[in-house]
């Protein structure tokens, strides 16, 4: 699927049943999330049709350590050159030292069917890569145009949502909750109270669009969907 502007200098990747992201930053591009092991061809594809080449990625940022997220850092990362940016938490699991958690799924018929078809027969292994950085809650990043974390734990312990600070704000919601269908918890957290609690803390944000990990963005009054279905 080509890269679909959502936001000023931003574009979503669809890689199937998830996301990832390019914010344009003067000549340099950020990537956020790398998808699986094999989506490294999609997303090196969709950057050379936007007139772009791979060492125009300087930074990858990963939400949390989970297969479809972090599975193709490591392919990346070779053919980019980028260094890339996680939560220590999320980051030990990524560089091979920490064993990853099995999650488990959320309430709901649809969680239940995406768990069996997606997720409980996977093994859960991630490519080790290394992680240059680690991101604390509160840091804004040195690039991207004002990219601020968010400890965002639940979905897994070191899940991280990010805001883009400008132009009225972009919440990356990561897997905090997924919009397939509408929005709705995730198929699996870690922990699925805290989950629910960093939800009602991201609601309580303001910002003029957000996107998720899986399912298409919310922008201008739909955004504010989100904040009305999490706010506690």
């Amino acid at each position: 699927m080509p890269a679909k502007l959502i936001f000023p200098g931003v574009y979503a990747l669809g890689l199937g049943p998830v996301n990832a992201f390019l914010i344009e930053d003067g000549s340099a591009l950020t990537l956020i999330d790398t998808g699986y092991g094999k989506d490294d061809v999609k997303i090196l594809a969709a950057i050379q049709a936007l007139g772009r080449s791979p060492s125009d990625i300087k930074n990858i940022v990963v939400t949390h350590c989970h297969p479809d997220h972090a599975g193709g850092l490591a392919a990346l990362k070779k053919q980019t050159g980028a260094s890339a940016w996680m939560s220590l938490a999320d980051a030990e699991v990524v560089r091979g030292k920490v064993v990853i958690n099995r999650s488990t799924p959320s309430r709901g018929l649809m969680q239940q069917i995406m768990y069996r078809l997606f997720i409980a027969g996977s093994s859960g292994i991630v490519d080790q890569a290394e992680i240059e950085h680690e991101i604390a809650d509160g840091d804004v990043l040195p690039f991207g145009g004002g990219l601020r974390a968010i400890a965002a734990p639940g979905h897994s312990a070191g899940h991280m949502a990010f805001l883009l600070e400008r132009d009225g704000g972009l919440l990356f919601a990561a897997d905090a909750c997924s919009n397939m269908g509408g929005l709705s918890l995730s198929i699996v957290y870690d922990d699925h109270a805290q989950g629910r609690r960093t939800l009602a803390a991201l609601a309580k944000l303001t910002f003029a669009a957000v996107c998720f990990g899986h399912g298409p963005a919310l922008s201008g009054a739909n955004a504010r969907k989100f904040n009305q279905k999490w706010e506690a």
